[in-house]
């Protein structure tokens, strides 16, 4: 089916009172991503291109998230779901097509559903089409009366709901299509006729079927689909169902958690198979696994890249990445900026800055490196550490190939210490190391020629 005469517009103006927070709640976080950002996707995965966000509160901040991926359309004063939709008639201007109309707190309707939604709408020539549930508990939600043909006849609010009304268990989303330009010409005419003085898109509903259009509904098969988020509990259960599809999306690609309850994956990461994840470990952001790697006990990553054939253990890693055979940890932790090498080894109590290590080298034991460019083949001894800030600026340290770094340096940037060097244990190096060279004391001092 071809959605090209579709439009999706997504109603993001709202500020989340009930979230308690300073944030807008279409930026609050879910697996890694802004609320917003769930139902865009979802529409473009539907195939449906051309996408308008509704935005409000925080409307800048939520331009600069979301970016130049949308059109956007301003709604000030927040006046209902009906005058959201109302603000977007210019930017739709002489758009004939279906437009899909859903909330930014929504965020677990798949794709497929709304495909399903927009072509239900289509093939039935439906100037409205609903989408509805069925909760397990109704609630207070507004009931959906059908008519024989299984039109949709009205929507009864549950306060004005007679006791047969109340028992039907089929209840109204906040999901819809709607024919255009038709819905506008609808807006028009409907009123802020209610306690709120807001405009809703249900009364436009009515006023269709009372023009004798025909209005229809489509059955999420799972409530789950349509689930809101008004408060940071919903928020946590919606973030639980995500992640529960997520970890399963891994294991049936390949990938071991040993205890997928304790394994948190945000939405945009990627593992490849046979790679095993160990308990309690988080995966943040747009992290890239490659195959079999070990990950794990307790390990967070964040935007990280670790390619094949690597071993990370309970350790933290920022924006960094671990080449191919390159082991990590325990309890180390590689901030922005580093870049470890095939078959490096940064091992227990290390923690690394803006640092790249070449081929085979190894920081073993206990030190910091920030700021450093280490070539192949290098032994950094325990204790070792980089001083690379004076008060003002941030100096970097380079280490050539195969130097042996004795334990407890102190090496005092900006400094470079050449090829095959050696510095003794417990030298302070403030000049640099010519390569080949021996150098060790406090401060060190080239002494002789290192033996081959």
């Amino acid at each position: 089916m071809s959605t090209d005469s579709t439009v999706a517009v997504i109603l993001a103006a709202g500020k989340g009172t009930r979230m308690k927070s300073n944030r807008v709640k279409a930026l609050f976080p879910l697996c890694g991503k802004p609320l917003a950002a769930y139902p865009i996707h979802a529409a473009r995965e539907a195939g449906i291109e051309r996408v308008v966000l509704v935005v409000g509160h925080q409307a800048v901040a939520v331009k600069a998230e979301i970016g130049d991926g949308v059109e956007y359309a301003l709604q000030q004063p927040q006046q209902g779901t009906g005058h959201a939709v109302m603000v977007t008639e210019e930017v739709l201007k002489g758009f004939t097509g279906t437009i899909f109309v859903h909330v930014v707190d929504a965020p677990l309707l798949p794709a497929e559903m709304i495909r399903h939604l927009v072509q239900a709408h289509r093939e039935s020539g439906n100037a409205a089409t609903l989408l509805t549930f069925r909760p397990v508990d109704p609630a207070h939600y507004g009931r959906i009366v059908r008519n024989a043909d299984g039109s949709v006849a009205r929507i009864v609010e549950f306060r004005d709901a007679a006791p047969e009304i109340r028992a039907i268990d089929e209840v109204n989303s906040g999901t819809y299509c709607f024919a255009a330009p038709l819905i506008f010409e609808m807006l028009r005419e409907i009123t802020p006729d209610n306690d709120q003085g807001e405009y809703y898109l249900t009364d436009v509903v009515e006023r269709l079927i009372a023009r004798g259009q025909r209005v229809g509904a489509v059955v999420a098969p799972d409530e789950r689909m349509t689930a809101g988020i008004n408060d940071r509990a919903q928020l946590a259960e919606a973030e639980a169902n995500l992640r529960d599809g997520i970890r399963r999306r891994h294991m049936l690609n390949g990938v071991t958690l040993l205890d997928p309850a304790s394994t948190f994956i945000d939405e945009d990461v990627e593992i490849g198979h046979d790679t095993v994840i160990h308990p309690f470990t988080l995966i943040y952001g747009n992290t890239k696994i490659g195959e079999d790697c070990i990950v794990g006990p307790s390990c967070q990553l964040f935007d990280a890249v670790i390619e094949d054939n690597c071993e990370v253990i309970s350790s933290r890693i920022e924006q960094s990445i671990v080449r191919n055979g390159a082991r990590v940890g325990p309890f180390s932790r590689l901030r922005p900026g580093c870049d470890i090498g095939p078959g490096v080894i940064i091992g227990n109590y290390s923690e690394l800055k803006n640092t790249k290590m070449g081929r085979n080298s190894g920081a073993h034991h206990v030190g910091y490196l920030g700021d450093a460019t280490v070539g192949e083949g290098v032994n950094i001894g325990a204790g070792t550490i980089t001083c690379n800030f004076d008060g003002k600026k941030k100096h970097p340290t380079k280490i050539g190939a195969r130097a042996f770094i004795g334990s407890g340096n102190l090496l005092v940037a900006p400094v470079e210490i050449g090829d095959d060097a050696l510095t003794g244990a417990g030298s302070v190096v403030t000049r640099d190391v010519p390569a080949g060279k021996v150098a060790f004391g406090v401060p060190a001092k080239v002494v002789k020629d290192r033996e081959k």
